[in-house]
Parts: C-alpha cells; sequence; structure tokens
C-alpha cells in the first residue's frame, strides 16, 4: 500500500511538472502587440494590443507602462482614451499625440513620449484581469529601439508590386520602404480583376513591410488593380492624403483622391 502511495506521488508529481514544462515553452504569449518590429520611428503613434478574449475595460492605464533603457517609467505616456474593437479583444493603445506633434503645448511643456536613438520596453501586466475576472497570466514585453521621426506624406510610386502568375494561387506581394499601420493595412488594400474585387487572404509580416494577397480562386491572366484607400498611414500617421503634421509656412500636401490606383499584369502561366 505505501508503495502504490509513492508511485502515485510520483507520478503525479511528474505530470504536474511536465504540464509546467511545456507551458512555460510552449504556451504562447497572452498578448500580441502590433507593430511587430522592433524599429519604430520616434514620434509613433500607437500600439494593438491583442488578446485571446474580451478584457476588463477601464484599466488599461494601470497595466501598461512603458519604461526607458535606464528602467525609468515615461511619465503619462498613453492618451487615456480607450479604444476597443467591437469584440473586445484589440485595444489600440496610442502614445499621447499631443506630446508626439512637434510644437503643440503638451510637446513644448513635457517634451515628446519617445526620443530618437533610444530603446524602451512596452511591459502590459499579466495581472490585468479579463472580463470573466481571471488574470492575463504573465507580463508581456515588447522593447524596440527609436529611429528619426518621420514627417513625409506617403508615396505609393516607393512601394515594390511582385506580380503572380495567372492560374495559380501565388500571393500578389507588395512591399512597403517602411513599415505601415497594422490594422489599416488590412482594412485600405482592396484587390480587383476584370472590374471585381478578388476574394481571397491577405496578411502582413517583416514587421509589416510586405502586405500578401492569396486569391481563393486561380489569378486570371487579365490586368489587375491593387486599390488604395488614402487614409492609410504609417506608423507616424502620415497617410497617402497628408503628412500628420503640417508645417503652415511649407508648400501644401499633394493633393491626393480618396483611392489611389495601381495597376498590375500576372505573369503568363510557363
Amino acid at each position: 500500500m505505501a508503495n502504490r502511495h509513492r508511485l502515485a506521488c510520483f507520478l503525479s508529481r511528474w505530470i504536474a511538472a511536465a504540464f509546467c514544462y511545456g507551458c512555460c515553452l510552449g504556451a504562447p504569449p497572452p498578448v500580441t502587440i502590433y507593430p511587430s518590429g522592433t524599429e519604430l520611428p520616434a514620434n509613433h503613434l500607437k500600439f494593438y494590443l491583442h488578446f485571446p478574449g474580451p478584457m476588463r475595460q477601464g484599466v488599461f492605464l494601470d497595466h501598461c507602462r512603458l519604461l526607458d533603457e535606464d528602467g525609468h517609467e515615461v511619465l503619462e505616456p498613453f492618451r487615456e482614451t480607450e479604444l476597443w474593437s467591437p469584440d473586445e479583444k484589440r485595444l489600440t493603445l496610442w502614445l499621447h499625440p499631443g506630446r508626439q506633434k512637434t510644437g503643440v503645448n503638451l510637446n513644448v511643456e513635457f517634451g515628446p513620449v519617445l526620443e530618437p536613438g533610444r530603446t524602451y520596453r512596452l511591459i502590459i501586466s499579466g495581472n490585468w484581469p479579463t472580463a470573466e475576472g481571471s488574470l492575463l497570466g504573465q507580463d508581456v514585453v515588447k522593447t524596440f529601439r527609436t529611429l528619426p521621426p518621420v514627417h513625409s506624406q506617403l508615396n505609393p510610386g516607393t512601394w515594390r508590386l511582385s506580380c503572380p502568375s495567372s492560374g495559380t494561387r501565388e500571393p500578389l506581394v507588395v512591399t512597403f520602404p517602411a513599415a505601415l499601420d497594422h490594422a489599416l493595412l488590412h482594412r485600405f488594400l482592396t484587390v480587383r480583376q476584370s472590374d471585381r474585387d478578388v476574394a481571397g487572404k491577405a496578411t502582413s509580416d517583416s514587421g509589416e513591410t510586405v502586405w500578401r494577397f492569396v486569391p481563393q480562386n486561380p489569378w486570371q491572366a487579365s490586368a489587375g488593380q491593387l486599390i488604395v484607400n488614402s487614409l492609410l498611414e504609417d506608423l507616424a500617421g502620415n497617410s497617402l492624403a497628408r503628412p500628420f503634421e503640417i508645417d503652415l509656412d511649407s508648400p501644401p500636401p499633394a493633393k491626393v483622391p480618396d483611392q489611389v490606383i495601381l495597376g498590375w499584369q500576372p505573369k503568363p502561366l510557363r
């Protein structure tokens, strides 16, 4: 009987240890943070926090911190407005625009949230409760380095399109010179052929500098179009329509239609 107890104890400890080992090594982080890249412009505006389920609202400022490279907390870096997706699984976490925009009162009085050439850590607390009351479980940390600020209006002429072969489901690939806003990238690009929207799946990678579209059905041989909403932005809020900051002493930004159309031609199938 004693041997049976020792065996049961051994097995239960082994199973618990194996379970904990698997959880620690194999479990994905409880929060996915965008931008996914590790280099961001110093005038970066917002992060997207994707949670596995609905989270408790009204407490995000208690569970999000920004630390500089010396480990000091950046004071009041976030806009207090709480912006959740309809399913309550994605929070748009804004760095305070009044501090990130050159020359406005908060920027002059308190300085920008981010300085170029510095390393920062965004920390999401594992003590953040879900809507059901359980805790997120572990801290999630995003470390990034800041580049010089970017103030230029987006120029689609700098984008590179890699065309698929007709009769295949190869991806149409668009490569950008710098990262674009993750959420807008998945809303503001549409692919057309034969005057119809093409059904398919879009993904982004390489720190949101690459966009791929795989059609549901094989490509036709006819010319295609990439329709771009001019409100598409980079990480600093510069769009095709206008730069985020406008210098009143400089020439006005170039006028851009609501939609920008980029043509492309499928390659012949060999």
